[in-house]
């Protein structure tokens, strides 16, 4: 009898042991992947704010300057016709014109033909001889130049139609427009913050103040002039309204 109840004691005990086990084993296992879990995500959370801290801290790549417009080749630069003569490139005309910018031998010639009573502007234009124009009316004289001992503008001028034939040789004689140099030649924007844009701020600003200052002087001396006027009107008003009223006078005294 002991034995037997010893071993049922015994058996007891396992049960309510293996059934302690199962009871808590899941909530184990549980707490486990929760912590793993948790652990995951703040390693995650750790690796996106080093990323974040690491992008803030690289500095950004500054753009470099993108040019907002460039010079494109003239049709005769991209053609390459622009040292063919007036006859090769199919230009008629019976008077022979030469452009020619620059002197000595710094001078550039161009050569082209032209028919009377065409447009300066036009000839230049065809020729491929750059002139720079202001007004366009023939006013301003940006245009002006030399032909032949005789001041033009391309903007108005035509070529003349009063000209003479070599009797000789059958042929007009050429006609030598002299044009104004330019001193530079753009190709691209530049930019706007440097050395050269402050200095030529400085330069234009002192221009402007010595312009304000010699119309302040002009307008005085006008209104000066103005002023005068009206006292010499006003004197001779006078003048002309005494002698009316003494001619009247009299007038009434001789009646």
């Amino acid at each position: 009898m002991i034995l037997l109840r010893q071993h049922l004691t015994g058996l007891l005990i396992l049960g309510i042991a293996s059934c302690y086990c199962n009871a808590f084993a899941p909530h184990h296992a549980s707490s486990q992947v929760q912590s793993t879990a948790s652990s995951s995500r703040q390693a995650a959370c750790a690796t996106q704010l080093y990323m974040s801290t690491e992008e803030k801290q690289k500095p950004a790549k500054k753009e470099r300057y993108v040019p907002k417009w460039k010079k494109k080749a003239t049709l005769a630069e991209a053609t390459g016709t622009g040292a063919l003569s007036a006859a090769e490139k199919g230009l008629s005309g019976a008077i022979p014109v030469t452009f020619q910018q620059g002197t000595g031998d710094s001078a550039t010639l161009i050569e082209t033909n032209a028919m009377p009573g065409q447009s300066l502007k036009l000839v230049a234009s065809q020729a491929g001889q750059y002139i720079k124009y202001g007004c366009g009316k023939g006013e301003c004289g940006t245009c002006e130049s030399l032909c032949n001992g005789k001041y033009l503008r391309p903007c108005v001028d035509v070529v003349p139609t009063d000209l003479s034939v070599d009797p000789e040789t059958g042929e007009y004689a050429p006609l030598i427009i002299q044009v104004k140099g330019t001193k530079a030649k753009v190709v691209s924007s530049g930019k706007f913050f440097s050395v050269k844009s402050f200095f030529l701020g400085f330069w234009n600003n002192l221009l402007g103040m010595g312009g304000f200052v010699r119309d302040r002087r002009k307008a005085k001396k006008n209104w000066q002039e103005r002023m005068d006027n009206e006292d010499a009107i006003k004197k001779l008003t006078e003048e002309k309204k005494r002698k009316k009223a003494e001619a009247a006078a009299k007038a009434a005294g001789a009646e």
